[in-house]
């Protein structure tokens, strides 16, 4: 894992989040901090695709996930999108082919 370290204030509100997703998941807190961001990088790429800030790629991108789990979380949050199935298909045998 690529990882960088940086240190960051939390208001407690959010400590509140943490620590239950910690215990939930019987996880350390790092743990469930780097998850609960996972969340809201991958929220905050959904709304600016929805709001055609950003590319379904680049939603992908800053999600941190591949074409595929963003088109899959897209639908998830009833977002469509202007990529046709014919366009999906290709990237996903292309995709295919380079793995």
């Amino acid at each position: 894992m690529n990882s960088v370290s940086k240190t960051v204030r939390l208001p407690r509100k959010l400590l509140r989040a943490i620590h239950h997703k910690a215990e939930s998941e019987e996880i350390n807190e790092s743990a469930a901090i780097r998850r609960l961001l996972t969340l809201g990088a991958e929220d905050y790429a959904i709304e600016l695709f929805r709001e055609g800030k950003v590319t379904l790629n680049e939603a992908a991108e800053l999600a941190g996930v591949t074409l595929r789990q963003m088109v899959d979380s897209l639908h998830r949050h009833g977002v469509r999108g202007n990529v046709r199935i014919d366009q999906q298909r290709e990237a996903l045998e292309l995709a295919g082919k380079l793995a």
